[in-house]
């Protein structure tokens, strides 16, 4: 009976921690060349992908990068690509906001083209739990990113943008991979993020539509990425006047902490 007991409770433990693990890296941000030579999209209809993204859903996916299986969601934002960008890279729109498991964030590093982010969340049973991720933004479209520290074994993937109806609406795409680093396999991971990954697009889908309508509830602290312009021909039809604000934090590349009470 004992062994059952201390069996029983080690099966516990694991379970709270995959999912744990699922609802923190639903917010991750993490790197990955832009999948571009050597992948295949699995989605069994693309028209019907199209349709499902109009009316709303979110499209969940795989997509093969040579021998690795990536988990790729998709969403529909009526909100023009320099509209979703600002909120998309901002990690303090993020933090209580888009994901309130978010609870500090640490800016070790900020340029335009990158930035190094610790951020700590707050998990059921595993306190602190963090991570830090390198950031590559490009062209105010995509962002590659890594992990470079943290609990986690391994983690990869991409956001990327694509301006639809003449720039008025925007395509986002979130990649990711997970390697937690305990012997659970692959598949049951997987699964586990093609649960979580829709919930950050609609509430990131969300939080941009509510800063397009109230420009005053925007996040004033942000980072130098959040200032990158879409290129001419990726523009919206008719943009709005910017309502970006400078980055509270200075000294470009410092080690800052702008956590959150």
């Amino acid at each position: 009976m004992l062994e059952d007991s201390i069996f029983m409770l080690k099966k516990s433990r694991s379970n709270i921690f995959i999912s744990a693990i699922f609802l923190i890296l639903a917010t991750v941000v993490c790197s990955l060349p832009l999948l571009a030579k050597g992948s295949t999209n699995i989605y069994c209809d693309q028209n019907n992908v199209k349709e499902r993204l109009e009316r709303g859903e979110v499209v969940v996916g795989l997509k093969d990068v040579g021998d690795t299986k990536y988990v790729e969601a998709r969403v529909l934002i009526n909100e023009p690509p320099d509209k979703v960008w600002p909120i998309m890279v901002n990690p303090f729109e993020f933090q209580g906001k888009i994901s309130p498991r978010m609870k500090t964030v640490e800016v070790m590093a900020d340029q335009t083209n990158r930035s190094v982010l610790k951020v700590t969340l707050d998990v059921l049973l595993i306190p602190h739990f963090n991570y830090v991720v390198e950031s590559l933004y490009e062209n105010g479209e995509s962002i590659e990113f890594h992990r470079v520290g943290g609990m986690l074994k391994d983690f990869r993937g991409s956001w990327v943008m694509s301006p639809l109806d003449g720039g008025n609406k925007t395509e986002l795409t979130y990649c990711m991979y997970i390697d937690p680093g305990f012997p659970v396999p692959q598949w049951i991971i997987r699964e586990g993020v093609k649960n979580e990954l829709p919930k950050t697009l609609n509430a990131l889908r969300k939080r941009v539509s509510a800063v397009s309508e109230h420009p005053s509830s925007k996040e004033r602290r942000t980072i130098l990425a959040a200032f990158l312009k879409l290129p001419h021909r990726h523009s919206s039809a008719h943009p709005a006047e910017s309502n970006h604000t400078e980055p509270t934090h200075l000294a470009n590349g410092a080690k800052i902490s702008l956590a959150i009470q």
